[in-house]
C-alpha cells in the first residue's frame, strides 16, 4: 500500500519594512501549541508558540503568563556552549532581557482578572547576527497570541530606532547599533506606547523626541502587518477564566472600611504604610471569614477579598492625589523622597558608594582587575565578546522584609542589572585611559521603590571613590503616573509623579525610569499597566523627569564631586608599556617557562600582551611591577652600540672586569675605559655585584661586547 503524503494548509505573507523584509508563516510547524507562528525578518527566522491552559487555577489573583526564549547555537551556526557540554543550558542574560522586553509590550493587553496560564515561547530557527532579536520576539509574541484566539487588546507593534551621525536608522543592524549615539527599542498599539528600553551616549530630549515620534510610526506599520496578516487567519475565541471581586464585594469593603481607615494608610512612607495596610487586610479577612469558608458562596474567596481591599485602597489613593496633589506620603507630584549619600565605608574594597532615598537603600561596590579579568558573552547573540565594565544588581528578600531564601539569580535581577549597566556604559574611561576590568555590584538593602535607579546612583559614587575617571557623573529617577479615564478608555486626566515609591508603583499606571548626566540622556525603560500611554505624556515625563535626577545629582555631587585622583591602595596597580611583538615568544619561553620564572619572582604578578606588543603589568605592590618591567626589558632589548645600562660587576681582574649586561650578556671593561683611572689593581676599587653606569662602545663580529663607564 503506498505511503501517503501529509497534507497540510501554509498561510505565508511578507512585507517590506523600510527596506527589510518581514514575513509572517502558519500551518507548517508546531502544530499542537494552540498557535504557531514563523516570523522572519531578513535570514533570521524565529518559531513563536503561544499554549493557553484550559483550566485555571481558581484562586489566582494575578494573570500566569510566561515567555520564554529558547536559545539555539545551531540556529547561529555554531557548535557553541561549554567544551564539557556542547548544548544549550539555562538561558543566557540576552535571552531573559529579549523575554522581559517581551513579557512588559503584551501583558498590558490581556483583560483583567484572566487567570489561565499562559506560555509564549519563542524557538531561533535561523539566526542572522546582523541584527537583535528584541523587535521579532516582541512582533512574533503579539501575533501568535491573536493567532490562537485568546482575548488581547492588540496587535502590540514594535520597532528600533538608532541615532547615527544625523540621522535616524530604522531597525539597524548590530554594526550600527555599536556606534549609534541612541539606541530605542518602542512597542505599544497604533497611537500609543506601552514599553521602552533605551541606551544612548547623552542625547538631547529634542533628539529623544523625534526618534519617538519615528518610533510610533513604526509601530503602527508593524501593527498594520499584523492585522493584514491575521485577516487571512480564522481563530476560534477561546474561553478563558475570570478571577475578580464583584461589585457587592467591593462595596462591602469600602464599607467595612470606612474614610477613616483609609485615610489613615496616607501620609506614610511605604514601610508604614505596608504595616497599616497587612492589619487592615487581615481584619477583613476575618469579618468576611463565615463567607469564606461558605463552599457555596463563590462571590467571596481569600483572594477576592484581598483584591477587593487592593482595588478600593487603589482607587482612593489615585483619586485623593489627582483631586489634591498630595500622594500617599503627602508629597507633591514633584518632590523626592529625603537623600542620602556615603562613599568609601569599608577599607579593603575598591571603592563604595551608600545611596539612600526614602525607603530605598543601596550599596554599590566597585571591584577593579586586569585587562584579562573580562566577561566573555557566548550566547546565541553574542560570539566570544568581551565585556570590560560590567554591573550585577541583587535583590535580597530581606530587603522587603520576606523570610526567605536566595535561590540564585532572578529574571528581575538580571533585567534591573543591565539597565544601570547600560545607563553608565557611555561613561566609562577608554581602555587606553583606563586598563582596568571594572566590575560593580548594587546590594538593595532596603527597598521602598526604584532600586534600580538607587543603583545608578550609588554606582555613581562608588566608581568616583574607586579613582575610575569616569567621563560624567550620572544619576536617576523613576518616574510614575496616575490617570483618570472616560468610558472610551481615553485618559481624561493625568499626573505625571517624581520620585515613584513602592506603593505608587504598584497601584499606578506606569514605571518610567531615566537615567543621565547634566547634558544628556543615558538610559530609559518603561513598564506600563496601561494598554498604551500617547507621546504627550512621554514628553512630559521625560522634561520633568531630567529636572529631578538633576537635583539628586546635586546631592550626590555634594558628597563626592568628582573621582578621585588615583585608585585606592588595595586596588590592583597597572602598569602598560610596549615591547617588540616579536620578542613577545621570547619573554613566553618554551612551554611558558620563562614568563611563568618572571611571576613567580615577583610574587605572582599579572602579565598580559596584546598582539601589537602592548603589554599590561598588574599587581597591588608597585615596586613588583618595576621589577618584572626589569625582567622583560631585559629579555627583549637587543644591545647595540651606544645603548647605556646601570649594570652589575660580575668579574675583576688586575686590569679588567666583565660586566652583567641584559639578555645574559656579559661586556668587557679594560681600565683604560674607566672614567678615572685608579691607582693599583681594580680589584682593590671595585667588588663583585658592585654597580656602574656604562655605554657599549663595541660589539665584535664573534659576539664579544666591548663597554666604557659613563661619567
Amino acid at each position: 500500500m503506498p505511503t501517503s503524503k501529509k497534507q497540510f494548509t501554509d498561510t505565508q505573507q511578507s512585507f517590506d519594512w523600510a527596506g527589510k523584509t518581514l514575513s509572517f508563516d502558519q500551518g507548517k510547524l508546531a502544530l499542537q501549541a494552540t498557535a504557531s507562528i514563523t516570523v522572519k525578518f531578513q535570514d533570521t527566522s524565529v518559531l513563536f508558540s503561544t499554549v493557553m491552559a484550559k483550566d485555571a487555577k481558581a484562586d489566582t489573583d494575578f494573570l500566569p503568563l510566561m515567555v520564554e526564549m529558547r536559545e539555539s547555537f545551531s540556529a547561529a551556526g555554531r557548535i557553541g556552549g561549554a567544551a564539557y557540554r556542547r548544548r544549550e543550558g539555562r538561558p543566557s542574560d540576552q535571552a531573559i532581557l529579549n523575554a522581559r522586553l517581551t513579557d512588559r509590550a503584551i501583558r498590558p493587553m490581556f483583560p483583567k482578572g484572566m487567570v489561565n496560564d499562559v506560555v509564549i515561547t519563542a524557538t531561533p530557527l535561523a539566526m542572522d547576527p546582523e541584527y537583535p532579536l528584541g523587535v521579532l520576539s516582541i512582533i512574533g509574541s503579539s501575533i501568535s497570541i491573536m493567532a490562537a484566539g485568546l482575548p488581547f487588546d492588540g496587535p502590540v507593534g514594535a520597532a528600533q530606532i538608532a541615532y547615527l551621525d544625523g540621522n535616524y536608522l530604522i531597525n539597524p543592524t548590530n554594526e550600527e547599533l555599536e556606534k549609534a549615539e541612541l539606541n530605542l527599542v518602542v512597542a505599544g498599539k497604533k497611537g500609543s506606547i506601552n514599553m521602552i528600553e533605551t541606551e544612548a551616549n547623552e542625547v538631547s530630549k529634542d533628539i529623544l523626541k523625534k526618534a519617538f515620534e519615528l518610533g510610533q510610526a513604526e509601530i503602527d506599520r508593524s501593527c498594520e502587518f499584523q492585522l493584514q496578516y491575521l485577516s487571512q487567519l480564522s481563530p476560534t475565541p477561546k474561553e478563558v477564566s475570570f478571577n475578580k471581586p464583584s461589585s457587592e464585594l467591593e462595596a462591602a469593603v469600602r464599607t467595612f472600611l470606612g474614610e477613616e481607615k483609609l485615610e489613615a494608610m496616607m501620609g506614610n512612607a511605604k514601610v508604614s504604610f505596608n504595616d497599616l495596610y497587612y492589619d487592615y487586610e487581615k481584619a477583613l479577612l476575618e469579618q468576611f471569614k463565615a463567607e469564606i469558608e461558605d463552599d457555596t458562596n463563590e462571590a467571596y474567596s481569600v483572594s477576592k477579598v484581598k483584591m477587593a481591599f487592593f482595588n478600593i485602597t487603589k482607587y482612593y489613593i489615585r483619586e485623593r492625589t489627582l483631586s489634591t496633589g498630595k500622594r500617599v506620603d503627602d508629597r507633591t507630584s514633584l518632590d523626592i523622597r529625603p537623600l542620602y549619600c556615603e562613599v568609601g565605608l569599608f577599607e579593603r574594597t575598591h571603592g563604595t558608594g551608600l545611596f539612600r532615598r526614602g525607603d530605598t537603600q543601596v550599596l554599590s561596590t566597585v571591584t577593579l582587575g586586569g585587562p584579562t579579568d573580562y566577561l566573555i558573552l557566548d550566547d546565541m547573540e553574542n560570539d566570544d565578546v568581551k565585556q570590560r565594565y560590567m554591573h550585577h544588581y541583587n535583590f535580597p528578600p530581606f530587603s522587603t522584609g520576606e523570610a526567605r531564601g536566595i535561590r540564585g539569580t532572578g529574571r528581575r535581577e538580571i533585567w534591573h542589572g543591565r539597565l544601570a549597566e547600560k545607563a553608565l556604559e557611555k561613561m566609562i574611561p577608554d581602555k587606553s585611559d583606563f586598563p582596568y576590568t571594572i566590575r560593580v555590584v548594587s546590594e538593595c538593602l532596603s527597598s521602598g521603590g526604584s532600586t534600580s535607579m538607587g543603583s545608578v546612583c550609588g554606582s555613581t559614587l562608588s566608581l568616583m571613590d574607586a579613582g575610575v575617571p569616569i567621563k560624567k557623573p550620572v544619576a536617576g529617577i523613576a518616574m510614575g503616573l496616575f490617570t483618570d479615564h472616560d468610558e472610551s478608555g481615553a485618559i481624561t486626566k493625568h499626573l505625571v509623579l517624581n520620585d515613584l515609591m513602592g506603593t505608587e508603583d504598584f497601584i499606578g499606571d506606569m514605571d518610567f525610569k531615566v537615567a543621565g548626566t547634566r547634558e544628556g540622556i543615558t538610559a530609559i525603560q518603561l513598564d506600563t499597566k496601561l494598554k498604551g500611554i500617547p507621546l504627550s505624556i512621554v514628553f512630559e515625563t521625560i522634561d520633568q523627569a531630567f529636572t529631578g535626577y538633576n537635583e539628586i545629582m546635586d546631592v550626590m555631587l555634594a558628597t563626592l564631586p568628582a573621582p578621585r585622583p588615583a585608585v585606592g591602595k588595595y586596588a590592583p596597580k597597572i602598569h602598560v608599556f610596549h615591547v617588540d611583538p616579536e620578542k613577545i615568544k621570547d619573554v613566553i619561553g618554551k612551554g611558558g617557562e620563562v614568563i611563568n620564572k618572571i611571576i613567580e619572582q615577583c610574587d605572582g604578578i599579572k602579565i598580559d600582551f596584546e598582539d601589537d606588543g602592548t603589554c599590561y603589568l598588574t599587581h597591588p605592590d608597585q615596586a613588583m611591577i618595576d621589577k618584572a618591567k626589569g625582567l622583560i626589558l631585559e629579555i627583549v632589548t637587543d644591545l647595540e652600540v651606544w645603548q647605556q645600562f646601570e649594570a652589575e660587576i660580575s668579574r675583576v681582574e688586575d686590569s679588567y672586569m666583565f660586566i652583567r649586561l641584559p639578555k645574559g650578556k656579559t661586556g668587557f671593561l679594560h681600565v683604560s675605559n674607566l672614567a678615572q683611572k685608579p691607582v693599583g689593581n681594580l680589584s682593590t676599587h671595585f667588588k663583585v655585584g658592585g654597580k656602574l653606569k656604562v655605554i657599549i662602545s663595541s660589539v665584535g663580529t664573534d659576539g664579544k661586547i666591548a663597554v666604557k663607564e659613563m661619567k
